[in-house]
């Protein structure tokens, strides 16, 4: 569905980062005066952003391809539709105009707000928030209750329990939930006063440049200069129960777990950066559930906490910590807070809230826990500026989002849950067989489609920084984050197309169309390329390991299933291979809860030999 829309010479500030319609009045436009909003006209409106410098190449790449997303997204509104409207199971319990989102009071327009300080892009955005609701089918940018894209969902299908028998449909929430941390990041052993901690200047000043040098390329939440300032007053006070103080710690420890060898010693019970975590956590984990004095220290220390969480494979405490950075970051969008704590503190803000999407969206894909409510708030925050990273690594960074966004989309555009009275969780809700042939032909436009949005995204990131698609890495890979943007492509890719691979191993070419196979064979190809990839990063620490052998599990899995049906098993002659790579890839880390995974993933790969013999 496409319609025209009328421009003036000129929009005023508020409306044009609301993207509303602007009647250009003065003083004062019409919406302005409804709203009861500042209304202010840029004077060179071709000036109103900074592209000074390296950031120009990136913000005109930005601009040039909003009116293709566009676009992309109408289609993709029409084709969900006309998809939808014959599959009952894929009706999705939410849609955009169900979300009840928080009012975002605490960020004004004009001044650095939403839309106003950040990139003028919004990825898979509506061209007008008038417009939203012409396109009511539009899937939104979350990942949906109950999905079915989970590792755990796909050990349920009866062509992997007939393999490798029946495992309890939340395995991976019940091996985290019990497994044990480390006795010093214990709440129960701690004790009333932070442990004492030996600081030594040279060895901070190391471990500072460290983190920022590694985790905060994913993260960039905090600005160097002020956090030097935190950091001088704290090498002149020593470790107290601040909030200062416990950032600070957060630093250290992860710049000592970013720095640490491939495959640490006594990594389960005293990983590195532990002594830094265990001084900082109660003051973090008592700010953060019994103060509503919040200063942004406090969510920055959560989010950088949780991120050590993700690093020293612990993901249900990731969890819980950025669903508590979540909860303060609400308070200040709906201007329940609207203290501002320097020039930079609505910057901070958006930084602040794409970090806690970014963890939560990893942890929502394997596990069903609880929303914190700000995915729903996407489309209402404009991107970060970035300024406190590289052209390079604001690149990737802004990558990143952009194509976890589209993830969320494959989620409720393929994978939503199926409403049935007898609903236990996500893993029981269908099986291959529920598709017939009709269904699965009427998913081929959406899954193009969003396989065309897949490739305008990698398309759209600068030459330059544009990640290489190929079976394995560059023999020298210019960073790790080049890299994760290779592994998400593949996982975006193999997740659009896994249904035709699950059809064609439960129901054979019989009735399947040439396409049909034609888009397994890109599955296929996907889930090859992820497992090679993920080599490069699972060789190390990093807040990437849990999230990255789960996905690997989940392409084992649909390669196995290719290599049991005859019209696919010519497509993996090398599933041993495939199956090896997984395993050596996620051994290292087989002190934490992946062990049960290097151990389904062996048990698999035995069976799997025994019936290629037969």
């Amino acid at each position: 569905m496409s319609f025209n829309r009328k421009r003036v010479a000129l929009a005023c500030n508020f409306c044009r980062s609301r993207k509303r319609r602007c009647d250009a009045r003065k003083p004062s436009c019409s919406t302005c005066i409804e709203l009861d909003a500042e209304c202010h006209y840029d004077e060179l409106p071709a000036q109103r952003i900074d592209t000074s410098g390296g950031s120009r190449e990136i913000l005109n790449r930005l601009r040039d391809i909003e009116a293709v997303l566009e676009t992309q997204s109408e289609k993709i509104a029409a084709l969900s539709s006309d998809f939808r409207a014959p599959s009952s199971h894929m009706q999705s319990e939410t849609s955009p105009q169900s979300h009840t989102s928080v009012p975002v009071t605490g960020l004004q327009p004009g001044v650095g707000g939403i839309g106003g300080a950040g990139v003028p892009f919004t990825p898979w955005s509506f061209s007008s928030m008038d417009a939203q609701s012409e396109f009511p089918n539009l899937p939104p940018l979350t990942i949906p209750v109950k999905h079915k894209t989970s590792s755990s969902y796909l050990l349920s299908l009866p062509s992997m329990k007939a393999l490798i028998g029946e495992y309890p449909t939340d395995l991976f929430f019940l091996l985290e939930s019990k497994n044990p941390l480390p006795p010093e990041l214990s709440f129960d052993t701690w004790p009333t006063s932070q442990p004492p901690v030996e600081i030594r200047r040279d060895v901070t000043d190391r471990l500072v440049d460290t983190f920022f040098s590694t985790a905060h390329h994913n993260h960039p939440i905090l600005d160097r200069d002020e956090f030097n300032e935190i950091y001088s007053r704290f090498l002149e006070t020593g470790p107290d129960s601040s909030i200062e103080s416990a950032l600070c710690m957060v630093a250290f420890a992860l710049g000592e777990i970013a720095a640490s060898p491939p495959n640490p010693p006594n990594f389960s019970t005293s990983p590195p950066g532990m002594r830094y975590m265990q001084h900082a956590m109660p003051t973090i984990i008592a700010l953060s559930s019994w103060s509503f004095s919040f200063s942004l220290l406090l969510p920055q220390a959560l989010v950088l906490a949780s991120v050590y969480f993700a690093y020293i494979v612990r993901p249900l405490q990731s969890w819980r910590l950025i669903y508590s950075a979540s909860t303060i970051l609400q308070f200040k969008l709906s201007g329940i807070d609207t203290r501002e704590e320097g020039p930079n503190s609505l910057e901070s803000i958006i930084r602040l809230f794409w970090s806690c999407f970014l963890v939560e969206c990893d942890r929502l894909a394997e596990l069903e826990l609880p929303r914190s409510g700000l995915q729903q708030l996407t489309d209402e925050i404009s991107l970060p500026t970035c300024t406190n990273l590289g052209l390079m690594q604001s690149t990737c960074y802004l990558a990143e989002i952009s194509i976890r966004r589209l993830l969320n989309r494959i989620h409720n555009s393929l994978y939503p849950s199926k409403k049935h009275v007898l609903t236990l969780s996500s893993t029981t809700l269908m099986a291959p067989d529920d598709f017939s042939i009709d269904e699965i032909s009427s998913m081929m436009v959406v899954c193009d489609e969003l396989h065309a949005q897949l490739e305008t995204w990698h398309a759209s990131i600068p030459e330059a920084f544009r990640p290489m698609l190929s079976v394995a890495s560059p023999a020298i890979e210019s960073n790790d984050r080049e890299a994760i943007l290779r592994i998400r492509y593949f996982a975006a890719r193999h997740i659009i197309y896994r249904p035709f691979v699950l059809y064609i191993a439960t129901h054979g070419l019989e009735r399947a169309s040439e396409s049909i196979f034609d888009k397994a064979s890109m599955c296929i190809e996907s889930c090859r390329y992820y497992i090679h990839n993920t080599t490069q990063i699972l060789a190390k620490p990093s807040q990437y390991t849990w999230t990255f052998a789960l996905s690997s599990l989940g392409a084992v899995v649909v390669l196995t299933l290719a290599s049991l049906s005859p019209d696919l098993r010519h497509m993996v002659p090398d599933i041993d291979e495939l199956q090896s790579v997984a395993i050596e890839n996620i051994r290292p880390w087989a002190s934490s809860s992946l062990e049960a995974v290097v151990s389904i993933l062996e048990d698999m790969r035995r069976k799997q030999r025994i019936l290629s013999r037969v």
